[in-house]
């Protein structure tokens, strides 16, 4: 019965439709036709009361297809029923053309692979999963009528098209779209002029005829695959539209048409891209369904490597899985290119590499070691002398130098594809260039007409081969800046891979191989040319990059030498650890480095395991050898407290740490050769790291300044009691921030700093301290041996009632100079008591904040009265004090008196009026001590720089800082500040900003 094939038309849906007079008339005149053998044997009985599904299936399975579509016909026919009969025909011509772009779309699909890279190595990923329901109106979820498929180069996009029309066109997917077609916008961009109907059919001129009978109001796909590809800029594309499938336009404007909804609106649109062209989407696609094609997921990679070391034959199956697992570890001990493998033309290299290194039994961990072992390895595996007769040595060499000077023009011109007549320009020798086309470099895609390189990476690394040559030249298009030049990268992001390659080609053993294998000479010497200095400046082209580019360009080359020349290049370095590759390459440079003075560390959440007990009792856990990678990874870091013993200033800011790679650090620290002076640790966990640093302290000689800011302080202060009262402890300043305890621990702390001889800074901004707390600290504070000179006590909820006791420290220290007291309910009473004391001969302060203290006019007064007598007090900041025009008022009556000392006075939003103006115009006449005067965000008036002008041009007053509320952009104020300047070039008149406290520390901050 092999000529019993499926029926190229619905019967089943059609004779179903029929109502019981049409089924009847249907099975009457079957009866009277000449019918098969096989069905002759059916009962009459069961014919007669069979319904239309049951007809059906009877036919389908006792008649030859071609008996039953032609007799379907002509029964309809017979019956009146030409309507059905028409159907049919249609059906079996769309079947027909179906056939035909299934051989079409089956060998798209095919070319996708690569040799040993068979159909059975395809993986379905989650983004096809998806593509496939968003297209099924009959899904749960809403129906896409433009998808955007979007992702890297090499990511699938293409693969996953062709995948659906494959599947569509064998009738196993998307059935609700009566026709679908593909544009490659590589085919567009060598298409001249053309029909909307031509530009559909262009490999098949039959197909034209049937396009044009298509119902152009249904719904069809379109599969548009490639739009970063089209060499037609996005604006040009939004000219000439047209809505005509007959009418002659170029490719590119009838491809517009289509994306605009000018042709064919009712059309589904699947639209494949790289991710950098979507602004360009945007502007020819409205409200795109954007999904993002992520490429293989982890067990999607899992999969790939268990199906391509699976023996076709399947004998040794427990081999091949070890294998595969083995290449999987291995690739696993690099995030990057583990990550990398997502992609799947990258996890078919790193497949077809890691098959070759173990078939020569080789080290598996040195070819995962970064980008450059990868790929070249690649490279010099898959074209090492066995691949091409050894007479074309030399043919292969020139094909091979040519080929690198195209990747490298197409990646400056960022030309994604090139036609054969590029490659022709180049004069290469067609056997030498046979393996590049047939053989994993050059992707020849013959059914349009166009090359492209199989992966970005390899493009990449072919063209660092001519940049890396070319590097000693002085004038070069490949040229050096060219690459390190941050705005050359930003317009074309795949610079930054090259470069990253061109490090890991200044490599000497690398180097060996490339002139030993494909004839390309390189100067040892050329690795230091990132060392010198460019033409007429002073600084190397190595410290153009950023740090974090530095790093992983060192770390790419794994040169130790030339990292340990190009670190003593850096005495300060801010890092911030995003991922384990960002570990990893600063492990391996700073462990080389010696002349650090400074580094700043932030460590990203993910990094190390939140809970290594588990992992240590899980040992085969998959992570956990990775887990032990980066501990290894870590250590090394660390040791750079050894090898920099110039190192003198530490900040580790918004890091988080596991219990190990903490004990690690506290133990590098410990046990160092460098010498600390400066230490800051802010926002840091897990909960018990500020305590344990803090330890590491203990006994600590240089150590002079500790910044302590975070959520966990609270289990920290015993140990941070112990390293004060340590008889080797030097420490001068001490800033303790955001620490919530009890009063007991408060109360030993402040016991602990009377032992200290060295502090003279003291900063408790932002601690629950409340008036208990500070009545402790003051009783520390009067005592004989209190050196404190500068202290803050900013928003530690103060009230009036705490200021008796700061009241007695200002009476009877000698020491204090600076006190910050902002943020605090102080009140008009408070400041009644302060001044009391500040108005003592005794009194030594020069510097004192009320920033936002609730203090109005009242409180105003009582400042005013203090100025007047002969008072230390040198610097005032009432800003955000709701005083008022009668409170400026008091504080100009004060700066009248000629033994005022006040030589700063910040009144920063402070609700003054324009009368207030005139009142310290006036004043500055005569005043003989002020020279910082700020009336910021408060409304003077327009005339406000005006008046305070006037009042000046005509003396010499000792003001050098004026900062007013006005309009900078006004012509008339910027002259008047123009004339200000040549007559008292001292003065600099500015404007506001909101928050002066938000931007850089102004004089008047305590520290």
């Amino acid at each position: 019965m092999d000529h019993w094939w499926p029926l190229q038309f619905n019967l089943k849906d059609i004779l179903k439709s029929l109502n019981r007079d049409d089924l009847d008339n249907f099975k009457c005149v079957l009866k009277n036709m000449s019918l098969p053998r096989t069905l002759k044997q059916i009962p009459q009985i069961i014919l007669d009361m069979a319904d239309g599904v049951h007809l059906a299936e009877i036919l389908h399975e006792y008649c030859p297809s071609g008996w039953v579509e032609t007799v379907t016909m002509e029964i309809f026919q017979m019956i009146n029923r030409e309507d059905l009969a028409d159907l049919v025909m249609e059906q079996l011509k769309e079947h027909k053309h179906k056939k035909e772009w299934n051989k079409v779309f089956r060998n798209k699909w095919k070319f996708n692979f690569w040799p040993k890279c068979k159909e059975n190595l395809y993986v379905e990923t989650e983004s096809y999963r998806t593509l496939v329901t968003l297209c099924n109106p009959k899904a749960t979820m809403p129906f896409a009528h433009a998808i955007v498929l979007h992702g890297p180069p090499g990511s699938g996009k293409t693969t996953v098209a062709n995948r659906l029309m494959l599947q569509w066109s064998e009738s196993k997917q998307a059935q609700m779209f009566p026709c679908a077609f593909s544009i490659s916008c590589r085919e567009v961009n060598v298409t001249n002029s053309c029909t909307f109907a031509q530009l559909l059919s262009l490999k098949n001129d039959h197909w034209r005829d049937y396009v044009k009978s298509l119902d152009l109001a249904e719904n069809f796909l379109f599969v548009v695959d490639g739009f970063d590809e089209l060499r037609v800029p996005a604006g040009a594309l939004l000219q000439d539209i047209c809505s005509d499938w007959d009418t002659e336009k170029p490719a590119a404007v009838l491809l517009s048409s289509l994306l605009k909804r000018k042709m064919a609106p009712h059309a589904t649109l699947l639209v494949t891209t790289q991710t950098q062209a979507l602004r360009q989407i945007y502007l020819m696609i409205d409200q795109p369904f954007l999904i993002e094609n992520q490429g293989f997921s982890e067990q999607d990679i899992q999969e790939y490597f268990k199906r391509f070391f699976k023996d076709e034959e399947g004998e040794e199956e427990d081999k091949d899985e070890e294998k595969a697992l083995r290449a999987l570890n291995a690739l696993r001990c690099n995030a990057a290119l583990f990550h990398m493998a997502s992609i799947p033309a990258a996890c078919m290299i790193f497949c077809l590499c890691l098959e070759k290194v173990m078939e020569k039994g080789e080290d598996l961990a040195l070819t995962c070691q970064s980008h450059t072992s990868m790929f070249l390895n690649f490279l010099c595996r898959m074209f090492s002398p066995e691949t091409y007769e050894r007479h074309l040595k030399k043919e292969f060499q020139i094909s091979f130098k040519k080929t690198c000077f195209l990747a490298a023009d197409s990646l400056l011109e960022q030309l994604p594809t090139f036609s054969k007549e590029d490659i022709l320009k180049l004069q290469p020798d067609m056997k030498g260039l046979h393996p590049f086309v047939c053989r994993y470099i050059i992707n020849n895609d013959s059914y349009n007409n166009s090359c492209s390189f199989i992966y970005i990476r390899i493009q990449q690394l072919l063209a660092a081969i001519v940049f890396v040559q070319e590097l000693e030249k002085s004038v070069s298009k490949y040229s050096m800046q060219n690459m390190l030049s941050k705005e050359a990268r930003l317009k074309n992001p795949n610079l930054s891979g090259v470069l990253l390659f061109v490090f890991g080609l200044l490599n000497e053993t690398r180097i060996q191989e490339l002139a030993t294998i494909f004839g390309c000479q390189i100067s040892i010497s050329v690795k230091r040319k990132f060392l010198e200095c460019e033409s007429g400046k002073n600084k190397p082209f190595l410290l153009l990059m950023d740090v974090q580019d530095i790093l992983s360009c060192l770390y790419e080359s794994q040169e130790e030498g030339l990292v340990k020349e190009a670190m003593a290049l850096l005495e300060e370095i801010s890092l911030h650890l995003k991922t384990n590759m960002d570990l990893m390459h600063a492990s391996f440079c700073l462990k080389n480095s010696q002349n650090l003075r400074t580094m700043s560390l932030q460590v990203d959440k993910g990094i190390f395991p939140e809970n290594d007990a588990v992992l240590e009792s899980t040992a085969w856990h998959q992570g956990s050898q990775n887990d032990q990678c980066l501990l290894t990874f870590w250590t090394d870091f660390c040791d750079m407290f050894n090898s920099n013993e110039k190192l003198v200033f530490l900040d580790i800011s918004e890091s988080f740490f596991s219990s190990s790679s903490l004990q690690i650090l506290c133990d590098k620290l410990s046990s160092s050769a460098c010498h600390l002076q400066k230490v800051i640790l802010k926002n840091i966990s897990p909960a018990d790291a500020y305590k344990k640093l803090c330890l590491t302290f203990y006994g600590y000689e240089t150590l002079s300044h500790l910044t302590l800011k975070g959520d966990n302080l609270s289990t920290m202060l015993p140990s941070l009691s112990m390293v004060v009262k340590h008889p080797s402890c030097k420490l001068k300043f001490l800033s303790l921030s955001s620490c919530s305890t009890t009063i007991h621990k408060w109360n030993e702390f402040f016991s602990a700093l009377k032992v200290s001889q060295s502090l003279t800074c003291l900063d408790l901004t932002d601690n629950e301290l409340l008036n208990k707390g500070i009545w402790l600290l003051c009783k520390t504070w009067k005592q004989p041996n209190s050196i404190l000179q500068r202290v803050s006590l900013e928003n530690c909820h103060l009230t009036e009632a705490c200021c008796k006791g700061l009241a007695s420290v200002l009476m009877v220290s000698q020491t204090l100079t600076h006190l910050n007291l902002a943020k605090n309910t102080l009140g008009d009473n408070g400041v009644k008591i302060l001044c009391e004391s500040l108005s003592h001969p005794e009194c030594k302060l020069q510097t004192l904040v009320l920033w936002s203290c609730d203090i109005t006019s009242d409180g105003c007064c009582h400042l005013s009265k203090m100025l007047r007598q002969a008072s230390s007090l040198e610097h005032l900041d009432l800003g955000l004090n709701y005083i008022r025009s009668v409170g400026a008022r008091f504080l100009c009556e004060a700066l009248k008196e000629p033994q005022s000392n006040l030589k700063s006075l910040w009144l920063y939003g402070c609700s003054m009026t324009p009368v207030n103006c005139k009142d310290f115009s006036k004043i500055l006449r005569n005043n003989k001590s002020l020279n910082t005067l700020d009336l910021a965000q408060n409304s003077l008036g327009t005339d406000a720089v005006k008046t305070f002008c006037e009042d000046l041009k005509l003396r010499i007053c000792p003001l050098q800082t004026l900062r007013l509320k006005f309009d900078d952009a006004n012509p008339t104020i910027q002259k008047l500040i123009q004339n200000m300047k040549e007559s008292h070039p001292q003065l600099t008149i500015s404007s506001d900003q909101p928050d002066p406290r938000k931007k850089e520390p102004l004089p008047h901050f305590i520290f």
